[in-house]
């Protein structure tokens, strides 16, 4: 029987009411109501196409460059990851994970009976330690797992960086999971009005390469559930007999209003970046201000990790902020990196002034308590 830990990170914000200030969601809100189509209501009810929306498939087809059989749609990218470790591990296998991680990466294989050995991405930078993969890799592994952006640092891995990770997995016969549901915070202005992604897919780097992605995050569409899994053949092959089998249906609705999302990027997006630059600074801006904490700045991301030198553990840290100060962050523990917490830049610039605000006399609370014990 397959056992799960409760999924605290989800718990902590559907379970408790919403604070004064909440910096803990990680969605965007683009404003795309001026290029989406009216629904339909009957297209709403009727049952989708279990293979995903053709034109959706063509879409990511041409902005991942691969041939459609490398394509799979799926109910969101958690989805696209339980799919992918279903179908390349199996018990007993051993998964080297980036460490600290979005829980359900490391749970679902755990659950498997996968052996799991981390390797770390270490503040202040948050880059992959090179030399641990390689030792590690040599030892032997089924598959390495990655984020790009990394959630909670939002430090992205840039093409060099993906390169060598790539070498040394090619090296060992590794193939490379990368969740990169994120990647599209890199998006940046290119040839015309175009937006262009400096930051290559695993797929188009590596042939063992699988990458998942939604339009969640950048594109704020949750209540779409639509993602994709993109990977080699014998890979996605086998992802998609086992969806048939579990959980066959697609949302045809979901997939077209995602399609034109995707579509409009380049009109609505750039003024959404804008607006999270402006947090970036804030944010940048009150932590140098501070001697007890460590702002490692994203690289143009709506996350990011936020460290203090206190002894308080993070959730401990993270109630009284909820509790006392009527603001919300998410614990570091939930991402098996302590003394921090996740701070979300989704909310509006005044918010997150407010609960920046908050933090401050948290700590400053924390400060004079230490002083006196």
């Amino acid at each position: 029987m397959l056992s799960f830990p409760p999924f605290r990170h989800v718990n902590w914000i559907l379970d408790l009411p919403r604070p004064e200030y909440d910096l803990a969601t990680s969605n965007m809100l683009p404003d795309w109501s001026a290029f989406l189509e009216p629904p339909d209501p009957l297209d709403m009810m009727r049952c989708g196409n279990p293979k995903g929306d053709p034109g959706l498939i063509r879409y990511l087809e041409e902005d991942y460059r691969v041939t459609k059989d490398r394509v799979l749609i799926t109910n969101g990218t958690s989805e696209a990851n339980h799919l992918a470790y279903l179908s390349l591990l199996k018990k007993g296998a051993t998964v080297l994970i980036e460490k600290p991680i979005y829980t359900p990466l490391l749970e679902i294989p755990k659950a498997m009976g996968c052996r799991i050995s981390f390797v770390n991405r270490r503040p202040d930078d948050y880059r992959v330690d090179l030399r641990e993969l390689k030792q590690k890799a040599e030892l032997g592994a089924d598959l390495l797992v990655l984020q790009n952006h990394n959630n909670p640092s939002g430090k992205a891995l840039q093409e060099h960086e993906l390169r060598d990770i790539v070498k040394v997995c090619s090296d060992n016969d590794i193939p490379i999971l990368c969740d990169e549901v994120y990647r599209d915070y890199a998006l940046s202005p290119g040839e015309g009005e175009r937006l262009m992604n400096p930051i290559p897919s695993i797929v188009s780097l590596y042939d063992k390469g699988i990458a998942t992605s939604s339009v969640t995050k950048v594109y704020g569409a949750t209540g779409l559930v639509t993602g994709w899994m993109i990977g080699a053949k014998r890979v996605v092959q086998r992802a998609r007999s086992i969806k048939i089998m579990t959980d066959p249906m697609i949302s045809n609705y979901g997939n077209r209003l995602a399609l034109q999302a995707l579509k409009a990027r380049d009109h609505v997006l750039p003024e959404a970046f804008s607006a999270l630059r402006e947090k970036l600074r804030l944010v940048s801006s009150w932590a140098r201000g501070r001697k007890d904490v460590h702002w490692s700045a994203p690289d143009a991301c709506a996350i990011g990790f936020l460290r203090y030198d206190h002894r308080l553990s993070s959730l401990d840290f993270c109630r009284r902020l909820y509790h006392d100060h009527g603001t919300r962050a998410v614990p570091g523990a939930f991402f098996h990196a302590e003394r921090g917490l996740r701070i979300g830049l989704t909310a509006p610039y005044e918010e997150i002034r407010g609960g920046l605000e908050r933090i401050d006399a948290l700590l400053d609370e924390i400060a004079h308590e230490s002083d006196h014990m």
